[in-house]
């Protein structure tokens, strides 16, 4: 069934290919001169004054006077308008797949599936995303198509299919479908390819290794139970240490990393000391073990909007465990940045493209706890760190998050100032004039552009 529904879709993105002039992109990659902007670098503490040459997929310079480098070049001059130019989102957690409830994803078309994941694609870089991590789904047929030019949207940074025990949170079988031991068929999220169920140290090895060979860019393994899932509670430990370290063996022979799905402390210190690299979510951990993830220099991957209005079609167990989780932020979020933890932004909104539009109301929630500039790093430079973890399976080696020479030409300009008001960038329709990928121009609302010689 997945290798059916990755089949159909790739013939859908095929048909798309002679109809690519109506996707958003106004310029091809070139050669542009931003010209009166206030640069904010992704690690600075302020914007300054200056330039930006970008030639191709690359930003060539960038100072007072950038100008003097594109000698020679034929160069789109953009009149930034004293806007803030800045790096291009990133989401380090998202599920581009997840575009129905799952109600609705039992009997829908593959074809349809496929449709609104493009059309999501689309969507989350018009929002300013111009990259995200996939934290489990069958996004590799997307991401290629991104890539290749027959669809729209971010870099995608995949796992593939999150590993899960047996009734863990990537178990959605229902109380009455037999178990595989005894004849059960493979479950719902499994045919998707959003996880792959593996129990003992042998099917850890094979599902880890399956995943990396179709592309992934890190493993995701489920370790504790789940805000989401209905019949894992979440305070339960998933995963024994020899299963953990049977995945971070894999992922460390080819040379990347695991992050877990984990909320609770025991899972959490139990995949720290089996040589995890990241955590996910992780609101309910407590003091000591946050010093941990401080002290060992893990990234804390965690996201606040998700658990702000329950998604559709959920049941009472769940609502449940969304408000708690959703309680225990602040106490979160508190001991994060008293112990300077490495903290990751992300978002993790499922069940239809309706909850992935309120991806950036994350900046404003964050607003209770963090400055604008520490916001911004967050989403930015701090994030890219984040990917360059992946090493040689690092999909788009090279310099994210920045504006510095020589990075990828991922680039915003934003209405307002964003330094100082955060919130508006919540309103990304109306806060960023222009957004540019790789080099390409998606959205420019600038009233003068001219050229430069």
């Amino acid at each position: 069934m997945r290798g059916m529904r990755l089949f159909v879709a790739g013939l859908l993105l095929a048909s798309v290919v002679p109809c690519a002039e109506a996707a958003p992109v106004t310029t091809p990659p070139g050669a542009y001169l931003f010209r009166n902007v206030r640069i904010w670098d992704g690690r600075s503490d302020a914007h300054y004054a200056g330039e930006v040459l970008v030639v191709g997929n690359r930003i060539q310079s960038v100072s007072h006077e950038a100008i003097a480098a594109a000698a020679g070049l034929h160069t789109t001059a953009i009149d930034g308008g004293g806007r803030v130019l800045m790096p291009g989102f990133i989401d380090a957690h998202v599920h581009m797949s997840s575009v129905l409830t799952r109600q609705e994803a039992q009997e829908a078309d593959p074809v349809y599936v496929a449709a609104l994941e493009i059309r999501g694609a689309e969507q989350a870089l018009l929002r300013g995303f111009t990259t995200q991590r996939d934290a489990a789904g069958a996004v590799f047929g997307l991401k290629r198509a991104i890539d290749a030019g027959y669809a729209v949207g971010p870099r995608i940074y995949a796992a593939g299919a999150a590993l899960s025990q047996t009734a863990g949170h990537g178990d959605d079988r229902h109380y009455t479908d037999p178990p595989r031991r005894l004849g059960g068929g493979l479950t719902l999220e499994e045919r998707t390819g959003m996880t792959t169920i593996a129990d003992g140290v042998p099917e850890v090895l094979a599902a880890a290794r399956d995943q990396l060979g179709h592309g992934a860019a890190m493993l995701k393994v489920m370790a504790s139970g789940g805000a989401a899932s209905e019949f894992d509670p979440i305070e339960v430990v998933e995963y024994t240490p020899e299963e953990l370290r049977a995945a971070v063996d894999v992922a460390s022979s080819f040379g990347t990393y695991v992050t877990v799905h984990s909320y609770n402390s025991a899972s959490t210190r139990r995949a720290i000391e089996a040589g995890v690299r990241c955590i996910e979510h992780g609101h309910l951990i407590d003091e000591s073990t946050m010093k941990l993830i401080a002290d060992r220099g893990i990234f804390l991957s965690t996201n606040m909007v998700v658990y702000e209005v329950p998604p559709p079609g959920i049941s009472e167990t769940q609502r449940a465990k969304f408000l708690q989780v959703q309680s225990a932020a602040d106490a979160m979020m508190r001991l994060a940045k008293k112990y300077h933890v490495k903290l990751g932004f992300g978002t993790d909104l499922v069940f239809g493209l309706d909850q992935m539009t309120r991806q950036n109301r994350e900046f404003t929630l964050r607003a209770r706890w963090f400055s604008p500039v520490e916001i911004l790093r967050q989403v930015t430079s701090g994030n890219a760190e984040l990917l360059a973890m992946s090493g040689p399976r690092n999909p788009y080696p090279g310099k994210l998050g920045v504006i510095e020479e020589g990075a990828y030409a991922d680039i915003l300009l934003i209405n307002g100032e964003p330094l100082k008001d955060i919130t508006l960038l919540e309103h990304p329709d109306v806060a960023l004039a222009l957004i540019m990928k790789d080099g390409r121009i998606y959205k420019n609302q600038l009233s003068s552009a001219g050229a430069a010689h």
